[in-house]
């Protein structure tokens, strides 16, 4: 019975929440977001007991793409140049276990750290943060609910800008970097059952917040005339939500793994995709960006504790115009933890009984 109440809107209300499309770009992309939900939900840190997983992750978005502006118009100057390398290129990093507190399967702790560093021009966040969650088991081992926070710092800012501006006295363009650090906080729940309609396996839906106290951060930087200027920028929360799970078909060699995610912040935007794996090792599939961002192509390998991960996004958008699309890797490796065996127990003898049958 509480399976059928608690399931039914959760399942119901992820689905609906996907209908809403966004435009602007939201938190880091990651096109294996099914792969690395540690990323944007702390209850979704420690995927086996008993196992070290280690995470890396490398997103190159548009590659190629060249700031044009100075070179274009009816303006240009004679020392107008391209700026390159101004592309978003994101790298994150997480590690997780899960604890079994008292051995026995019935008390389980998810712990994970993570660390992010995302470039978009010349604007630069890096966030640490460190995940713990509590799995609440639900009709014995049938599903489970967990419910994790999260707490870490971000620092935010200027990483040696390049603008070169039309006029060389320009108060209002930065000619040199600053940032600042400030803490950061998040929750989430992350629910998990074997079966669902007696056609998918695994099924998952997760809800996240991130940037909980919206921190503001205010430092100052180097202008165009050499003075100084104040940035001031206040971080959104974010709001995510995700469901997938495993589609077993006839043929006991292919399986389907159908994934959505969704952000709020407070725009929508969605990403869906959907994966194959056969006989259990090699993967390949297709994912979308909503509003015609991109159009993306995964193929993976996995055996064993390794997983590996490589995706390329076709750009939809005008972007496309001066862009070589989008790579992604992903290298997942799951280290077991060996313990060493508990010694059995030796009787010994007190000084009162030393002796005793030697006369």
């Amino acid at each position: 019975m509480l399976k059928n109440y608690f399931l039914k809107p959760l399942f119901i209300g992820s689905f609906l929440l996907t209908a809403f499309i966004s435009e602007a770009q939201h938190d880091p992309y990651f096109t294996h977001f099914a792969f690395i939900q540690q990323a944007y939900n702390p209850a979704a840190a420690g995927v086996k007991a008993n196992y070290i997983c280690i995470t890396g992750l490398a997103h190159y978005q548009y590659r190629g793409y060249t700031d044009y502006t100075e070179t274009t118009g009816s303006d240009v100057l004679p020392a107008a140049k391209n700026q390159s390398n101004v592309a978003p290129e994101t790298y994150n990093f997480n590690a997780n276990t899960l604890l079994d507190i008292g051995g026995k399967g019935r008390n389980l702790v998810g712990v994970g750290v993570t660390f992010l560093d995302d470039k978009i021009g010349y604007m630069k966040t890096t966030s640490y943060k460190a995940a713990i969650n509590y799995r609440l088991p639900i009709q014995g081992n049938f599903a489970f609910l967990s419910i994790g926070i999260e707490a870490g710092g971000t620092a935010f800012g200027y990483d040696n800008p390049r603008f070169t501006a039309l006029d060389p006295n320009d108060k209002h363009i930065p000619n040199g970097g600053g940032s600042e650090s400030n803490p950061n906080f998040g929750a989430g729940l992350f629910y998990q059952q074997k079966t669902l309609f007696n056609k998918l396996e695994n099924f998952y839906v997760g809800a996240s917040y991130n940037n909980l106290n919206a921190a503001n951060y205010n430092f100052s930087v180097t202008m165009q005339d050499g003075g100084t200027r104040a940035v001031d920028m206040t971080f959104q929360r974010y709001l995510h939500l995700n469901t997938g799970a495993d589609w077993q078909l006839a043929n006991p060699n292919w399986k389907l793994e159908p994934a959505i995610l969704v952000k709020y912040n407070p725009q929508f935007q969605m990403d869906l995709s959907m994966t194959a794996l056969f006989s259990k090792m090699l993967r390949g599939g297709l994912a979308y960006r909503t509003k015609s961002d991109a159009i993306s192509i995964l193929l993976g390998y996995e055996r064993g504790p390794l997983q590996v991960g490589y995706a390329y996004d076709v750009t939809l958008s005008k972007i496309r115009t001066v862009s070589d699309g989008t790579h992604e890797v992903f290298v997942k490796y799951c280290i077991p933890i060996v313990f060493p065996p508990t010694p059995g127990k030796t009787p010994k003898l007190t000084p009162r009984f030393m002796g005793r049958g030697a006369y």
